[in-house]
């Protein structure tokens, strides 16, 4: 394969996720999307300047950059180079964990990034040290102990990974999630810091069997659990917990 067959490869498969052929994992990653959206239209001033950690496929760099200027890195050289396409976007390969930038943005996105990386205390005191004073941090990760995280382990084996692809009829692999954290880990780190919590919550619920094979129906099963689970103590076994965190002015 090419060295550009590749890039697209890698693109595609970020892509994939929000058009899944299976109604439950479309959903899943599609109602961490719509939160993302929501609270980027919450905290946005006019013509923003936006840090993004994370490009992926780039569905939040093409939203951001038609309000304001983006500056957005990624290790993806990939990623980068497609973001380097669209208007108002400048992008660069970079490591968050060790690269801090001037503080200059008004926003900052951090969606689905932090469980791929070892160090996100250092990589949430860098992100702080990028914002303005009474900028915002619209951040998402996955809970350690979510169902969606609990039946994920599985794929570190080969023959899982084969049994997934064959039920979904797509591409499914290992997740790559290697700092998966609980609720009150991720908030010590974020305390330390030293950013403020604006709002706090977790969504999207995943129930094995039923929603690989329940259809549109598994969809409507998952989401009346994810409301019921929502603000309970059972809250953690949804997938995804969000916030939007803010560094405080002087």
């Amino acid at each position: 394969m090419s060295a550009a067959e590749l890039r697209q490869e890698h693109i595609a498969f970020q892509a994939n996720l929000y058009e899944s052929n299976n109604p439950t994992r479309r959903w899943l990653h599609n109602v961490r999307r719509d939160w993302v959206i929501q609270a980027l239209d919450h905290v946005t001033p006019s013509q923003a300047h936006f840090l993004e950690i994370g490009i992926g496929c780039g569905i939040y760099t093409h939203l951001m950059a038609s309000r304001g200027k983006v500056f957005a890195i990624d290790i993806n050289s990939a990623f980068v180079e497609a973001a380097n396409q669209i208007p108002n976007v400048v992008a660069q390969v970079s490591d968050i964990t060790i690269d801090r930038f001037d503080p200059v943005h008004d926003v900052a996105l951090c969606s689905e990034v932090l469980e791929h990386v070892r160090d996100s205390a250092s990589a949430l005191k860098n992100i702080y040290a990028s914002l303005k004073p009474g900028g915002y941090l619209v951040l998402t990760t996955p809970n350690s102990y979510s169902t969606v995280e609990l039946t994920a382990r599985l794929l570190s084996f080969g023959l899982v990974v084969k049994l997934a692809r064959l039920i979904y009829g797509e591409s499914v692999d290992d997740l790559g999630h290697i700092n998966r954290m609980t609720r009150s880990q991720l908030r010590t780190q974020i305390d330390a810091a030293g950013f403020e919590v604006v709002r706090q919550e977790n969504i999207a619920f995943y129930l094995p069997v039923i929603a690989e094979f329940c259809g549109d129906l598994g969809v409507r099963i998952c989401q009346w659990f994810a409301r019921r689970l929502a603000g309970s103590r059972l809250a953690p076994l949804l997938w995804t917990q969000c916030w939007v965190l803010r560094r405080p002015k002087p």
